[in-house]
């Protein structure tokens, strides 16, 4: 990570995403229709992934149906149980669980986009940048795992 990424990010705990794993089509339609994603348009798994700032991996979620919301991926795979008071998870715009983290007194750090704010100033464009550019290594260590190629093919899909 960037020495300035330290300098101006001290109380950053976790950069988290989430990722997806293609499965073979299960058999029920019920089923099916839990894995299926509408982003990959194909029946997948899905986990959060969390590294630290200092880009080792120190977080990985159980795998969840491939349906299920960021939101709802972050709160079932108990992360927020293991963050303390001030602490700050960056996350892209699919995690929205402000409410949630203002209940355990921390705080979560997303680019902010033109819905969200009316006008934009130069103080809002360089913060976005920064958590876009922090976003990217953690988007990187998702690749590394993919590399090693044993998700390569569909995997079986049983519950």
């Amino acid at each position: 990570m960037p020495r300035q990424f330290y300098s101006e990010n001290r109380d950053c705990r976790i950069i988290v995403d989430c990722t997806e794993f293609p499965i073979q089509k299960p058999n029920s339609p019920v089923e099916q229709q839990m894995t299926f994603s509408f982003y990959k348009n194909t029946n997948t798994l899905k986990s959060m992934i969390g590294i630290r700032p200092s880009g080792t991996i120190s977080f990985i979620s159980p795998l969840y149906c491939g349906s299920i919301s960021d939101k709802e991926l972050f709160i079932k795979s108990q992360l927020m149980d293991l963050l303390e008071p001030n602490d700050v998870v960056m996350a892209d715009k699919g995690f929205q669980i402000e409410q949630e983290f203002q209940k355990i007194s921390c705080k979560l750090k997303y680019p902010k986009f033109l819905k969200d704010c009316i006008q934009r100033d130069a103080s809002d464009r360089i913060e976005n940048c920064k958590i876009s550019n922090v976003r990217v290594i953690v988007e990187r260590a998702i690749s590394q795992i993919k590399i090693y190629k044993y998700f390569e093919r569909p995997s079986p899909y049983t519950i």
